[in-house]
């Protein structure tokens, strides 16, 4: 049946000024969700918004991580204070939280219909300081994956001139950036990637692309068993 599944680009809303966060959400072929949401200053979403909005992945893990500006995580009465690649994984929203803006920031969050409900604690982490920094194919690809429970989310770095060549792979992979460009394509698809747009791979869709630089993420559901995705990353549970 999976073989019937398509790649396929996708486009996150542009910005405009709005009362309330601007959300930009993309549902993938195998129950992968990713969100965008932008803030202006002062405003606040908490659980219960989660919950609501995103029926689907209440109480599933979840992976937050911020791309711009500054965000005031508040957990249980306690507050954190997150700036540009600080990330939370989040297993429940039974527990009370609020994110709340302090200055206009971006922030994903990545996820799946299809996970099953885990009994973790929240954890902190940073993409930068905290993931290992691996220097793939001759230091023009640097990567950070980060290992989730189910989820793989990877933080890539792709320098002018880059190109790559992937035969494909069953899992989900949503790629998008925040940074930069580069030409993509997945089968018989091609298009472009910017910081306004994304590309869901097909199962074992062979893709590939060439970066005119390029900083974005990659979004794997399940997650990758590959000894390049399995790596400890430093977190502190909250």
């Amino acid at each position: 049946m999976w073989m019937k599944k398509k790649s396929r680009f996708f486009k996150f809303k542009k910005e405009k000024k709005s009362n309330t966060p601007l959300i930009s959400e993309y549902s993938g072929w195998n129950g992968s969700k990713v969100i965008k949401i932008k803030f202006r200053s002062g405003q606040i979403i908490d659980n219960n918004f989660i919950v609501k909005k995103f029926s689907t992945i209440a109480n599933k893990e979840k992976i937050l991580v911020i791309t711009s500006g500054h965000l005031e995580i508040e957990i249980n009465n306690k507050k954190y204070q997150l700036k540009k690649f600080d990330s939370l994984s989040l297993f429940s929203d039974k527990i009370s939280y609020k994110i709340k803006c302090v200055k206009s920031a971006d922030l994903y969050l990545i996820s799946s219909k299809k996970l099953s409900i885990k009994k973790i604690r929240p954890k902190l982490f940073n993409f930068k300081r905290d993931v290992t920094a691996k220097n793939l194919w001759g230091g023009k690809c640097i990567s950070r994956p980060y290992l989730g429970k189910d989820l793989n989310l990877v933080l890539f770095n792709l320098k002018p001139g880059f190109k790559f060549d992937d035969k494909g792979h069953l899992n989900e992979q949503i790629t998008w950036l925040i940074k930069g460009k580069m030409n993509f394509y997945s089968k018989n698809i091609k298009g472009y990637l910017n910081k306004f747009n994304g590309v869901d791979v097909g199962p074992y869709h062979q893709h590939g692309g060439i970066s005119r630089g390029a900083v974005g993420f990659d979004a794997f559901f399940p997650k990758r068993k590959e000894k390049n995705y399995k790596q400890l990353t430093k977190t502190i549970y909250i």
